[in-house]
């Protein structure tokens, strides 16, 4: 008997190569239709279950207040998007933001519904990690097989993955997965079939991180899988204190992570140790100034944001424009997900968006204490927690985001506990 999970579990493993695809057709072709192939099996996943709803005639309020939460902090992302478009933004149309509209909102809804079709959350975590190996999978023809490259943002003679949203987003990728690999080797290693696997696809992450060579994700990643290997990842008040001031802190120890890269054992796998290029982060310390000055002396939307690029609008970044001769400047952007929040959207949402992630991670740290698989997920997020200050990977409707929605989605569901009869008469067609 195929049950109605069957086909939810399948759009949603889908989702995230087909996320991809779009991706590269939004660089490539058009942003409107690249927009609504990413959104397209999220849609399909929600749609399929309204019209469940219609059929069984029954409805369940089963989400609890952080979904509303995260729901506002959605629609406030899609509001900044209209703020600017009603600032005329350039290269901004109704029909381009309407179409990301939907990327941003859809995810989330459809990983919801995912949740109401399966009471076995362990099952979820694998596909989890099924969904994103074949979005790797897909990349990986795409670049050597194909010889194609990202159209958004590539740097020459490093990898560049074609179907994701730009080069940094790759090796995000992977090292999300190389993170859910680390959980999963004591149960590899007690058969040799699987530990053979395991290592074979661990190498190549690594090696993948080297060609792509993103520092600053490399760097993080290594912090990371040191406080997986010391068993600190448990220490999650902590870790989330100091992930919120990692900008001043990098501002402030720029020579000393110089320094550090420069030992034999960094330079040989980053290559790129020059210390004006590290110390500024390839230049990504001149735009978190500029926001800071903002923050400290301007301070213009700080309540509620001044709309999507709203540091163009503020016009704060352009001596980093004349800088870098960007003619056209409102292509910059902050270079950290918490900071385009912080000025795109304001301080209010930036708190709940903070909000989520604290509450988030204390859900995956019971989980890991519970011997739960899906405590497997509890390093991927402060992976996420990390990187989302220094880069935009997880901004609007980047594939970061939708990783971060997909994690939030674990604990805005409330499961029906033992009501085996609710669970049945949800997956069964009759």
């Amino acid at each position: 008997m195929m049950y109605k999970k069957d086909i939810i579990n399948a759009l949603f493993v889908a989702s995230f190569p087909v996320f991809g695809i779009g991706s590269y057709i939004s660089a490539s072709k058009s942003p409107s239709m690249g927009y609504l192939i990413s959104a397209m099996p999220y849609a399909l996943i929600v749609l399929f279950y309204l019209t469940d709803l219609i059929y069984r005639r029954e409805l369940r309020i089963r989400v609890n207040a952080w979904y509303l939460l995260m729901a506002l902090f959605l629609m406030s992302t899609v509001a900044s998007l209209f703020i600017a478009l009603g600032k005329n933004l350039p290269d901004t149309t109704r029909s381009l933001t309407l179409a990301r509209s939907i990327l941003i909102l859809m995810p989330f809804q459809a990983f919801v519904v995912v949740h109401l079709y399966n009471e076995k959350e362990r099952e979820l975590v694998r596909l989890t990690f099924i969904s994103l190996s074949l979005l790797l999978l897909v990349n990986l023809a795409g670049y050597f097989v194909l010889g194609l490259s990202n159209y958004l943002h590539g740097i020459e003679g490093r990898v560049s993955f074609p179907f994701v949203d730009g080069i940094y987003s790759g090796a995000c990728l992977v090292a999300v997965l190389s993170i859910m690999l680390l959980y999963y080797f004591p149960f590899a290693r007690k058969h040799i079939g699987w530990l053979t696997g395991w290592i074979l696809y661990f190498s190549l992450n690594l090696v993948l991180l080297f060609m792509i060579n993103s520092r600053l994700t490399t760097l993080i990643f290594i912090v990371v899988m040191l406080l997986i290997l010391l068993k600190a990842v448990s220490s999650v008040k902590s870790v989330y204190w100091v992930s919120v001031f990692t900008l001043p802190i990098l501002l402030n120890t720029g020579l000393l992570i110089y320094k550090l890269l420069n030992l034999p054992v960094f330079a040989a796998i980053l290559q790129r140790v020059d210390l004006i290029d590290v110390s500024t982060f390839n230049g990504r310390a001149f735009l978190w100034q500029d926001a800071f000055n903002w923050l400290l002396y301007d301070q213009r939307g700080l309540l509620l944001g001044n709309g999507y690029r709203g540091h163009y609008f503020l016009d704060i970044t352009s001596n980093v424009a004349q800088l870098w001769n960007e003619q056209e400047a409102y292509h910059l952007h902050l270079h950290s997900t918490s900071l385009e929040i912080l000025v795109s959207q304001g301080l209010v949402m930036l708190i709940i968006f903070l909000l989520l992630f604290y509450k988030a991670l204390k859900h995956y740290r019971q989980a890991l204490g519970g011997n739960q698989e899906m405590g497997a997920l509890l390093a991927v997020l402060i992976f996420l927690l990390f990187i989302m200050q220094v880069d935009t990977f997880l901004y609007l409707d980047s594939l970061g985001a939708v990783i971060f929605s997909w994690l939030l989605s674990f604990m805005v569901v409330d499961k029906p506990g033992n009501d085996q009869e609710a669970i049945a008469k949800i997956n069964k067609w009759t």
